[in-house]
């Protein structure tokens, strides 16, 4: 990477280091320490706007509501960004709905979502004013008791679970799987089944203490194309149409097209390369057949290693925003009409996770080692303070995310190393990219794209506290979360009183003995 240049809205290189917005991120990891993560304000409000001025130009015969899903970032903090820029939000639980009603959004403005939603849940959604998503044939009727009791009517939507029939290609989400996405999508997402849906829809529609406002559907990021979405779009409007045909010509008067769009960088996507599992059953065919030559053999392994296991970035960039949504509205609108479903005023609705989140934060992670073995296989790691348990809402990535050597961005990437961190576990953060030859402890690494799903998902494997999060406005840090100590590691633990006694007691004793013993 060249001395100096731009990554991307809020990333660029100066003289050899990385910036995030105005803040060169070495000078965080002196003030803060390291491991952290790193968040760009207003690379996050670029990308809600984004999103609100791309689904707007395109859905033109009504008002659309950009409802980021909570759980792909919930800290409070980046909730009251996301409230202050005129969003809804997408809530699954109860926590999600408390934290989105703190952080200012509007009640009538979020969506609770999922499946199973307990009484309790239920009950204070529809008394703080939320609008439900119903997505199991039980919640009809907790919504409706909790209505009656509070004199109120709930607003609710059915998720219908549309088959996306006809795209075969496989799935990106689940490289590995033999699936084509239609499929992955039906067995992955939830939903009503369209028999469900009219007998829901009936009931919502017979009470008077509940409201059907629309429908809501969620197929997921399961292909990096256009063509998924235009494919989905056909798919929901025909049992739009023919949902609410059964309902006596019912007219929604929102939909929700669910999220799952990727990032820039997203590591997903028809040409990005995984390793075949073909490649690893040969890699066991040929080691077992030289079984009885090992210099020989751990020579072939490490050169069929290197070809398979090394990461192949994705040479295609996912569609912009824009791309998305204008295949979206234009696909949509087009196919309800051609149902004779009413688009005029109808309230369109989007609720993206990873697509708004993920390119607005970095991951910075210290050098503690570096470990380089020629003999008898060529295996080089870099060892970094961090781990894959802070990681894991990255598995289905694969622990594949771009990354930059913060200090030395302008150093040539030569040699190939894994990256991996410091737990117990395997802990590969990253397979075999190329890095500076040179790679030492004390460097510093930058992992990019980690705003969504990452930092709300850390766990405490090992007993490892976890990092802090910054949130940077320009020149301006904030601490957002911060770090745990040891103590809060184990503060939930309570040890009962018999172990305790007896712990005591033995100690005691031990204690005794050993002053017998001096005396």
């Amino acid at each position: 990477m060249k001395a100096s240049g731009r990554i991307d809205d809020a990333l660029s290189t100066r003289d050899g280091h990385l910036y995030m917005e105005e803040v060169d991120t070495t000078d965080l990891v002196k003030e803060y320490g390291s491991p952290i993560f790193v968040v760009s304000e207003n690379q996050l409000r670029r990308n809600i706007r984004r999103f609100q001025s791309a689904f707007q130009a395109g859905w033109t015969d009504g008002p659309t509501l950009v409802m980021p899903a909570a759980k792909a970032s919930w800290s409070e903090a980046i909730q009251t960004i996301i409230a202050s820029e005129g969003c809804g939000a997408d809530v699954y639980s109860a926590g999600e709905l408390a934290v989105a009603l703190k952080a200012g959004f509007r009640p009538e403005q979020i969506s609770v979502n999922g499946v199973p939603k307990s009484e309790e849940h239920i009950r204070h959604a529809v008394r703080v004013g939320a609008r439900l998503t119903i997505d199991g044939v039980e919640e009809f009727d907790m919504i409706e008791r909790a209505a009656r009791e509070f004199g109120l009517v709930a607003k609710v939507r059915l998720r219908l679970r549309p088959a996306v029939s006809g795209f075969t290609r496989a799935t990106t989400f689940l490289p590995y799987a033999p699936l084509s996405a239609d499929v992955a999508a039906l067995v992955y997402k939830g939903g009503l089944s369209h028999d469900a849906a009219v007998r829901i829809g009936r009931q919502v529609l017979a009470s008077e203490h509940t409201e059907l406002l629309g429908f809501h559907e969620h197929h997921g990021r399961h292909h990096a194309s256009t063509d998924w979405w235009e494919a989905q779009m056909v798919a929901y409007a025909a049992e739009i149409a023919s949902v609410c045909d059964e309902l006596g010509d019912y007219q929604p008067n929102e939909l929700s097209i669910g999220g799952g769009f990727a990032v820039p960088r997203d590591p997903f996507g028809a040409e990005m390369k995984y390793t075949d599992p073909y490649e690893f059953l040969a890699l066991h065919g040929v080691s077992r057949s030289l079984a009885r030559f090992p210099a020989a053999r751990y020579k072939v392994i490490s050169k069929v290693i290197e070809k398979a296991l090394t990461f192949t970035p994705n040479q295609r960039m996912a569609p912009t925003i824009e791309e998305y949504a204008a295949a979206c509205t234009t696909t949509l609108a087009r196919e309800l009409r051609s149902h004779g479903v009413r688009t005029e005023g109808l309230t369109l609705q989007v609720e993206p996770g990873r697509s708004l989140h993920g390119n607005t934060s970095v991951h910075l992670t210290s050098v503690m080692n570096v470990k380089r073995m020629q003999r008898p296989i060529v295996w080089n790691q870099v060892v970094c303070d961090t781990t894959e348990f802070w990681f894991t809402g990255g598995r289905y990535e694969h622990h594949v995310h771009d990354f930059v050597v913060a200090n030395r961005t302008d150093a040539p990437l030569i040699t190939k190393y894994d990256v991996v961190g410091r737990s117990c576990y395997g802990d590969r953060l990253i397979p075999t990219v190329k890095m500076p030859s040179d790679m030492r402890p004390g460097d510093l690494l930058a992992l990019l794209d980690v705003g969504a799903y990452q930092e709300v998902s850390m766990s405490n494997f090992n007993a490892m506290p976890r990092p802090a999060t910054l949130l940077v406005t320009g020149n301006r840090v904030s601490v957002i979360r911060r770090a745990e100590s040891q103590e809060d590691v184990f503060a939930r633990d309570v040890v009962p009183t018999h172990l305790s006694a007896a712990h005591d007691g033995e100690s005691s004793t031990r204690a005794a003995a050993k002053t017998k013993s001096v005396g």
